[in-house]
């Protein structure tokens, strides 16, 4: 099936920050060693000059939540195929029921969800849920809150909001998750449909040096047997997880100081387990991990994602932002 996306403008879907507050969860031991995710015994075909080939246009769109809802407090890391098509059918947007197709626009959203039997992406810790974020982080947190919520200039909008950068790691997202590996000797790049095109030596270069940073960070990639490692380091703190349209992250964390580890583990010539774990001591209690499958699709077609910085939606919302603004102080005149 031939994608085609019209896309709710990303600052209109991004103004809502306060969708899930990172919870208090039970304390992690600080020292947890980082997930080592499991190897496959399938084989995938090599290019010419002998790597895995893994070339070719992917989805990752998926059902499941960052989190484990808590409906699913308590049971195991898999579902079986039964109780995933239940979740799909209680969870799935957009598919055929008495109630429409739900908001306006979602009739456009593509929803080719890969099957994944995870009771939540999130795998490490066992519980399926966030580690505890470290004093100074939920600091960070609530000041980059606040100011999301009074909007007073575009300053206070994310990257990906102003149509800048999407983050990174890979995160579901409901619309534009097409992503297209291409190799050559010594290199990998993963193109995603979404604002965003990663260029990965594999030469065992060294990292850049400090201070340059990068929106996504400088990634090194290796060959482990038939699995792509990728190493990032080197991230902005300009951009922060939670600032995407799957509203299964918390708002507001801010990147910058963390390392970030993934492994493409290819299953079989159509899907690839991935996994991406992050390790950030200033930030999170331990390290996480989350497992994302990917699943090869031919007749996927990737548009331009013709977002831009300034855009009307951008524009609008900071015009209505001070509307609100006006209207209130009109009242509390009034009220004098």
């Amino acid at each position: 099936m031939i994608h085609r996306v019209v896309a709710a403008p990303a600052s209109a879907i991004l103004i809502v920050v306060g969708w899930l507050a990172v919870e208090a969860v039970t304390a992690q031991a600080p020292g947890a060693k980082p997930f080592t995710p499991p190897s496959s015994t399938y084989t995938p075909p090599r290019t010419p000059w002998g790597d895995p080939d893994l070339m070719g246009v992917w989805d990752y769109q998926s059902l499941i939540r960052m989190e484990r809802p808590g409906e699913l407090a308590g049971k195991p890391r898999f579902a079986n195929e039964a109780e995933y098509r239940a979740w799909a059918k209680a969870n799935a947007p957009n598919r055929d029921s008495e109630t429409g197709v739900g908001a306006y626009n979602e009739w456009w959203n593509d929803r080719n969800f890969v099957v994944n039997l995870n009771t939540s992406l999130i795998i490490d810790p066992p519980d399926g849920t966030f580690p505890r974020l470290t004093p100074a982080a939920e600091q960070r947190r609530k000041e980059i809150l606040a100011r999301a919520s009074e909007l007073a200039s575009w300053e206070d909008y994310h990257a990906l909001a102003r149509c800048i950068a999407s983050q990174t790691p890979n995160a579901p997202q409901a619309y534009n998750s097409g992503t297209y590996i291409m190799q050559s000797p010594g290199w990998v790049a993963i193109i995603r449909e979404r604002l965003d095109t990663r260029l990965i030596p594999l030469d065992g270069r060294p990292h850049v040096g400090d201070p340059i940073r990068h929106w996504n960070g400088d990634p090194v990639g290796r060959w482990e047997g038939n699995t792509l490692v990728v190493e990032t380091t080197h991230f902005t703190d300009k951009q922060r997880l939670g600032g995407m349209s799957g509203a299964s992250v918390p708002a507001g964390i801010p990147f910058g100081n963390f390392r970030l580890i993934e492994h493409f583990v290819p299953v079989s010539r159509n899907r690839i387990e991935y996994y991406a774990t992050v390790i950030d001591p200033t930030t999170w209690t331990r390290p996480w991990t989350f497992n994302l499958p990917w699943e090869r699709d031919e007749d996927y077609t990737l548009f331009e994602y013709a977002c831009h910085e300034g855009n009307l939606a951008l524009t609008n919302s900071l015009r209505g932002e001070r509307v609100q603004e006006a209207d209130a102080a009109k009242k509390r005149e009034a009220g004098r």
